[in-house]
C-alpha cells in the first residue's frame, strides 16, 4: 500500500506541474504586430503618417488592405491619439475586405483557443473593423467594446476544440464591412481544457491502484 500511495502522489504532483506549465500555450502569429514591412510605405498621409496597400508580411489579403502608420508619435492625431496595447505604431487595415493568416497548429479536442486582437476607432471614420477564427468552415467572432474615438479597443474569440473539427487548420480573420478596419497586436494561445488532467489523473491513479492489487496477489 506504501508503493501504491506514493506513486499516486507522485503521479498527480507530476500532472498538476505540467497542467500549470502548460496552462497558457502561446501559438506563434507571423508579424502579429505589423511591425515588418517588406517594401516600406510609399503613400503619404501627413506627418509621421505613410501606409502602403496590397501586401502584408506574413497575412494574406483578399479585397483592400495594406499597413498603416498614422504618425501619432510625431503629434498627428488626424486618425489616431496613439499607440494600441504593444506600444508599437504600424498597425493593418481592410477597406472592405479580410486580412488572413494560417497559424501552424492544428486543432487539438478539448483545448480552448484564445484569439486576441486591437482594432481602432479613428477620429475620421465609423468603426468596421471585426475579427474571427475560421475553424472547418465556422468562424468564432471576437467580441468587445467600441474603442472611444481615436482609440483602440481589446476584441476576444474563445473556441473550444470539438472531436468534428480536430485536426483542422486554425485561421485568423481580420475584416472590414465597406469603410476601413484597423487592427494591431494579434495574439492567439491555447489552454487545455480544466477537466482534461482531472481524468487523466483518475485514469493514472486507477491503474496504479490495479497493478498494486495485482502485484498484491
Amino acid at each position: 500500500m506504501l508503493n501504491y500511495r506514493f506513486f499516486t502522489r507522485v503521479t498527480v504532483a507530476a500532472i498538476i506541474s505540467v497542467g500549470v506549465a502548460f496552462a497558457n500555450i502561446n501559438i506563434p502569429v507571423v508579424n502579429q504586430s505589423f511591425e515588418t514591412i517588406s517594401a516600406g510605405l510609399p503613400s503619404p498621409c501627413g506627418l509621421g503618417c505613410s501606409y502602403s496597400s496590397g501586401s502584408i508580411p506574413g497575412w494574406t489579403i483578399t479585397g483592400g488592405g495594406g499597413q498603416f502608420q498614422p504618425g501619432f508619435q510625431m503629434g498627428n492625431t488626424t486618425y489616431f491619439g496613439g499607440a494600441a496595447s504593444d506600444g508599437t505604431i504600424t498597425s493593418a487595415y481592410s477597406t472592405g475586405g479580410v486580412i488572413s493568416q494560417t497559424v501552424g497548429s492544428t486543432v487539438q479536442v478539448g483545448a480552448i483557443y484564445t484569439l486576441l486582437v486591437d482594432i481602432g476607432n479613428r477620429y475620421d471614420t465609423s468603426p468596421a473593423g471585426t475579427a474571427d477564427l475560421l475553424i472547418n468552415g465556422t468562424k468564432y467572432t471576437a467580441i468587445g467594446t467600441v474603442a472611444a474615438e481615436g482609440g483602440w479597443s481589446i476584441y476576444t474569440a474563445s473556441y473550444t476544440g470539438l472531436f468534428a473539427d480536430a485536426g483542422q487548420a486554425i485561421t485568423i480573420e481580420l475584416n472590414s464591412s465597406g469603410s476601413q478596419g484597423n487592427y494591431d497586436n494579434v495574439q492567439l494561445s491555447a489552454t487545455p481544457e480544466p477537466g482534461f488532467y482531472g481524468l487523466l489523473t483518475l485514469g493514472i491513479s486507477g491503474l496504479a491502484f490495479a497493478v498494486n492489487r495485482r502485484r498484491k496477489a
